[in-house]
């Protein structure tokens, strides 16, 4: 991706692709959601940042403040664009495997999955962001993303 500096932008735009093909809205507050349990799953299975920054602990759960500054315009409404830079549109390469498979498997669980209760699930007991809100710490420590467990997803998919 010469030129692009931002990757954790090329994932959101992966995710906006997936949810453009088969017409399921995606917020602001979900998108930041999604990258979060994409990041997890890649972060847990390999052991590996996807990228830099650092999750934030805000009110709703984990946000990447360089991507709610890009989409922020959207508030609670369905993102309808990609995010461009210098007229380009960037995406994640498909040679990147972890990448997609954590995608799939992220968006196979959650896609139908209200933007409320993502936010819900992030606010459990247990999970890397309550650790971080309890302490009154900015960042989510990847130490306790490594922690996080998925247990959680069964009560919601199934709801």
């Amino acid at each position: 991706m010469d030129g692009f500096e931002n990757f954790a932008l090329a994932i959101s735009n992966s995710v906006l692709e997936k949810s453009f093909s088969q017409d399921i809205p995606v917020s602001p507050l979900k998108l930041q959601k999604l990258l979060y349990f994409i990041y997890k799953r890649v972060l847990q299975r390999t052991r590996t940042s996807l990228f830099e920054e650092h999750f934030e602990a805000w009110q709703y759960g984990p946000v990447l403040p360089s991507v709610y500054e890009k989409f922020k315009h959207y508030k609670f409404d369905k993102i309808s664009d990609y995010y461009y830079e210098n007229g380009n549109t960037f995406v994640v390469s498909a040679n990147y495997e972890e990448f997609h498979e954590a995608l799939d498997f992220v968006w196979s669980k959650y896609s139908d999955v209200e933007p409320w209760e993502l936010v819900e699930l992030t606010h459990l007991p247990g999970t890397a962001w309550k650790v971080a809100n309890d302490q009154n710490a900015l960042y989510i420590e990847e130490q306790n993303i490594l922690q996080e467990d998925w247990s959680f997803r069964i009560q919601w998919v199934q709801t």
